[in-house]
């Protein structure tokens, strides 16, 4: 066990034999082992008698993915798919079983919850026994969950996830599961990451969602990587007499903080050769050819998906690379493309990988250098994650990060890299404090703000926790009045078809496939540049639906104008009216025309010009 943890767990033991409900932050560095620490903390609070179940709450889908087949799955069985896509530590595994089986949580005692079905685009062989135990829980019927924080969410403010656009809503099955848990929050940063409306939004629901978790006298924990001062202010007044357990130079202990140094670690992330360095954008590519000329893997990371997409064209072109060796990801690609593209990534056949913030979590994957755009610093330190993960692979044991010198670049890191040129060090991404022979990323969180709280979402959220009972009308009102989207704003699916062939006899698709997800901004913008067909309605199964158009994309849309979200709704419900069509209903989805999609590359890039 690092010793960061240890301590953590240490004082979490102290606290559970007090009067008041354990509350601890955890900050370490990416790939230090936060997230399986969790079944360790959660066989402390449930052994000390704090909770009957333990809730880990994740900000993305692609992270409640990874730990629960990679660790929770992958630790109960003995599966080989998951042994050898995962390739976690035999010694890791051991231990989240062993802790977890010390206060009887087996297999079927542990469930994930999100907006989608696990592995439902995967139809290997391979992966049919990983299916069979699968359990999916939207009202936390488990007594180990992993879910998204918007899940939690809407679960813990009285609209159960199964229920939040029907007229009844039995909310206090799933909230009365919520307080009899300790909740751990993983990813904590990327809450406080941003400060665009959506952002807001999230941040303005998890800081409520705090509030009521301590106002209930439930333990909460929070674990993170890049916390800045400010983020680290605002979880200690909001938990009121929290401890924070963080990585530093020393060890020390002053009242709510412990500083923890784990030498061990410290010469591990140091034992890499670091070199990071600005490069101009005209010189990518050629940058790119000399490092595959010497045999190392790059990752690209981009910050717009346009940027990623026309980058990965020009390389390909100019580098002439099969589809295997370079390779596209980012959140406006179908489900098997995204799927192909990560069969690759985990098969080591790729050289270069370009992609957004999609890849900032919840993918274990393993460059030799890192070319990134740097317009937010916490992303700059997510993605730098991704060089030398694996210290063993590292080619030569060297690590090259490249910032790009263009319009993105935030002046505190072209600061940092200048001071470590007239300090003549190079800067480890492993490590937030100065050692004798590099500097650390420290100085790149001290002044980052938090976002806006959104007040008027904040007193909704106020009205749907405070009363002892609140109606189903209400709550619908609420929802209704924030555009069906309390945590984030409302998520729409969006399938590739043509709608010549659908109408044709015994059209179908498969949604699990030729599908994503994506908020209304950029569903939005696409119906702005003509590529929405319309809404339509999914009957029959997912993997063989048959769609039925309710709505043209006019009736929803006009030019300069949002998505009228009642206007999808009230067709949604005329059209649920009819009882046949409400036995076979699957999903809504919008169709997105072929003309405006290229496979294994996603929307078109013409399309994304603003």
């Amino acid at each position: 066990m690092r010793p960061l943890i240890e301590k953590a767990t240490e004082i979490l033991k102290n606290d559970a034999n007090t009067s008041k409900p354990p509350r601890i932050i955890i900050e370490a560095p990416t790939a230090y082992g936060k997230s399986t620490a969790a079944p360790l903390i959660a066989r402390i609070l449930i052994e000390s008698g704090w909770c009957h179940s333990f809730i880990h709450s994740l900000p993305l889908r692609a992270i409640v993915e990874d730990v629960y087949l990679c660790l929770m799955i992958n630790a109960f069985s003995s599966i080989e798919a998951l042994r050898n896509n995962c390739r976690k530590s035999e010694t890791v595994l051991r231990e989240v079983k062993e802790s977890l089986s010390a206060v009887n949580i087996g297999i079927k005692d542990i469930a994930y919850q999100m907006g989608e079905h696990l592995l439902s685009n995967q139809e290997s062989d391979e992966l049919v026994e990983v299916k069979d135990v699968l359990k999916k829980e939207p009202l936390f019927d488990a007594r180990y969950i992993i879910t998204t924080l918007d899940s939690l969410a809407y679960n813990a403010f009285r609209v159960p996830v199964t229920e939040i656009f029907s007229y009844r809503k039995h909310y206090a099955i799933p909230r009365t599961r919520i307080f009899i848990s300790a909740t751990y929050f993983d990813e904590a940063h990327m809450i406080y990451e941003e400060k665009e409306d959506e952002e807001s939004n999230l941040f303005t629901t998890f800081n409520e969602l705090l509030r009521m978790l301590v106002a209930a006298q439930t333990p909460i924990i929070v674990a993170s990587a890049t916390l800045s001062e400010n983020s680290e202010r605002h979880l200690l007044e909001t938990l009121q007499e929290a401890k924070i357990v963080k990585l530093d130079k020393t060890d020390k202990s002053d009242g709510h903080l412990t500083l923890v140094h784990d030498k061990e670690f410290e010469e591990n992330v140091t034992s890499i050769q670091w070199f990071s360095s600005l490069l101009r954008e005209e010189n990518l590519k050629e940058k790119v050819k000399e490092l595959i000329d010497t045999e190392m893997t790059v990752f690209i990371a981009r910050d717009t998906i346009r940027e990623a997409i026309k980058t990965f064209k020009e390389l390909k072109e100019s580098l002439e690379l099969n589809d295997d060796e370079i390779v596209l990801l980012h959140s406006l690609m179908t489900r098997e493309d995204r799927s192909r593209a990560l069969e690759s990534i985990r098969d080591e056949k790729t050289k270069i990988l370009v992609a957004t913030s999609i890849v900032e979590a919840g993918v274990d994957i393993s460059f030799n250098a890192l070319i990134t755009d740097a317009s937010r610093a916490s992303s700059v330190i997510q993605r730098t994650g991704r060089v030398c993960r694996k210290i063993e692979r590292c080619k030569e044991n060297k690590a090259h990060v490249f910032i790009l010198e263009n319009k993105h670049l935030d002046s505190r890191i072209k600061g940092l890299l200048e001071n470590a040129e007239n300090q003549k060090k190079q800067i480890c991404w492993r490590l937030p404090y100065d050692t004798d022979s590099y500097l650390g990323y420290g100085p790149l969180l001290r002044e980052t703000g938090i976002p806006e709280i959104n007040t008027k979402l904040k007193r909704s959220l106020e009205t749907l926790a405070s009363p002892l009972l609140i109606s189903s009308r209400s709550i619908g009102e609420i929802v209704r009045n924030h555009g069906y989207g309390l945590v984030r704003t409302f998520l729409a699916e969006v399938v590739v078809a043509d709608s010549e062939l659908l109408n044709g006899a015994g059209g179908r698709v498969n949604l699990n496939k030729d599908s994503f997800v994506t908020s209304l901004n950029k569903l939005r913008l696409l119906a702005s540049r003509g590529c929405i067909d319309g809404l339509y309605v999914a009957l029959g199964t997912r993997e063989k639906a048959t769609l039925r158009k309710i709505s043209p994309i006019e009736e929803l849309y006009r030019q300069r104008e949002e998505i009228s979200l009642d206007k999808y709704f009230h067709n949604l419900q005329k059209t649920l009216a009819d009882p046949e069509t409400r036995y076979n209903f699957v999903g809504t989805v919008f169709l997105l025309k072929t003309n405006c999609y290229e496979k294994n590359l996603g929307v078109k890039e013409d399309v994304l010009r603003i």
